[in-house]
């Protein structure tokens, strides 16, 4: 602002060295802007004064339109646009988990797919442990398909909106993956279970990605025989477009395992998966099991950082996530880590506190090509109960805020890996209240900040 005073004093001092009256300029309006705009003619002629032709034998009058404006770029909350859905039946209520350095609660699990088209895929489970996967147009539900007694765990949708859902029979202790026609019929199914464990979501969360003719379907799980009995570890399975189990996977990971992220990225034909650990293979976040994050645990449920979302990256990934500062591990609330081809990494912090109170990071790239090099980053402040956004570069540069958005009612779920990047460079996500029947649709436009 001082700055902007100082040129606002600059050009009527010039002004006013060229023979003309400051009175001719209004600037008490809006801070930045000249009013009206001034351009100069040659006093007693229609003749527009040339740039570098002005001499002493010259006189100038100020009349219509010197183009000196500073309109500032919006705010970010300005570019939120929410829409509300309501539900046929009330939201799944919260559960509880292990979070950061101990116990929390999770809003429901929504499982979030745009497409191309416009509309949006959403899964998510009722109050009564129904899983459904609704298809919203606007504020509207085209339809919905129901999975009795199944929650809802997992989703992927293609192009020609045929789906698959991850869903879970907590009453026999399965979880499959099913392949739906775009109207619902089934394709094919294919029962994920090991012969050590069984699904378990008491810690940790499920998530679903696909790539190159591939689902990758990342969970916890509850040992049940051997060494792993009565333990809380992962399992990560490859099924193929014809439903079928393939190589490549795991019966047991990161233990215990307390969140997982998966993804796949197709300029480099590779997937990632990511796990925060109390324990093994270490204490820390791993990303295809090296060490991105060092934190500390106690290998009982405890562990100092915790997993946000990963985005793509120009030949890399990006993953926020948030950490506590401890005698062991430095710690400054919010981190973005970059994630090479070959698993190396580094990692910068976006916030500088003891992380005692930013929780839930998101990330999703901005703009319809990796090119673009921005994203959107936001976190919660648990002390205040506040939502930020920013938009950021590759590098965890701020391009834009961090900016307080609760005021414009955006809001995300707890360790919710719900944003996405649509078709169009916008990204959007959904969120819902614990036991409510109203579900709402953020979606944030981005393109003021692209290169």
């Amino acid at each position: 602002m001082i700055l902007l005073i100082l040129i606002i004093v600059a050009v009527v001092s010039l002004i006013e060295q060229m023979g003309l009256s400051a009175a001719a300029f209004d600037v008490s309006g809006d801070a930045g802007r000249l009013t009206p705009p001034v351009a100069f003619r040659l006093a007693g002629t229609d003749q527009r004064a040339r740039p570098g032709a002005v001499d002493a034998g010259m006189t100038l009058s100020p009349t219509a339109y010197l183009p000196i404006v500073f309109s500032p770029p919006p705010g970010l909350k300005e570019l939120i646009a929410k829409a509300t859905v309501a539900l046929p039946h009330p939201l799944a209520e919260a559960t509880g988990s292990f979070c950061t350095w101990g116990g929390c609660s999770l809003s429901p699990r929504l499982y979030h797919e745009p497409l191309a088209d416009g509309r949006t895929f959403v899964g998510w489970t009722d109050s009564d442990g129904n899983g459904h996967v609704s298809v919203l147009s606007g504020n509207a539900i085209e339809r919905t398909f129901d999975f009795p007694a199944e929650p809802v765990r997992g989703l992927v949708v293609h192009g020609d909106g045929t789906f698959a859902v991850l869903l879970w029979r907590p009453n026999s202790d399965v979880i499959y993956l099913a392949k739906r026609q775009a109207n619902g019929d089934a394709i094919w199914t294919t029962n994920l279970n090991s012969t050590i464990a069984v699904a378990d979501f008491w810690l940790g969360d499920s998530r679903l990605a696909y790539g190159n003719g591939l689902y990758i379907a990342y969970f916890t799980v509850r040992g049940v025989a051997g060494g792993a009995t009565g333990h809380y570890g992962d399992q990560l399975t490859y099924v193929d477009d014809g439903g079928h189990i393939q190589t490549g996977g795991w019966d047991w990971g990161c233990s215990h395992s307390l969140a997982q992220l998966v993804g796949y990225h197709p300029d480099l034909d590779q997937f990632m998966s990511v796990c925060a650990s109390d324990c093994y293979p270490g204490q820390g976040i791993f990303a295809n099991s090296a060490q991105v994050y060092q934190a500390d645990g106690n290998c009982g449920g405890c562990v100092s950082a915790q997993l946000g979302q990963v985005a793509l990256g120009e030949r890399s990934w990006k993953l926020a996530f948030s950490a506590l500062d401890k005698p062991c591990c430095d710690g400054r609330g919010i981190g973005l880590a970059t994630i090479d081809e070959s698993n190396q990494s580094s990692f910068k912090w976006l916030t500088n506190t003891d992380g005692g109170y930013e929780r839930d990071p998101v990330i999703a790239r901005l703009g319809p090509g990796l090119p673009a090099d921005r994203y959107l980053v936001g976190w919660t402040t648990v002390n205040d109960d506040a939502y930020w956004l920013a938009v950021i570069d590759g590098a965890g540069n701020f391009v834009a805020g961090p900016e307080n958005v609760t005021s414009a009612g955006a809001r995300w779920g707890n360790r919710d890996d719900s944003f996405r990047t649509r078709a169009d460079g916008s990204v959007s996500w959904v969120q819902g209240e614990p036991a409510s029947t109203g579900l709402h649709l953020f979606r944030f436009d981005g393109s003021a900040y692209l290169p």
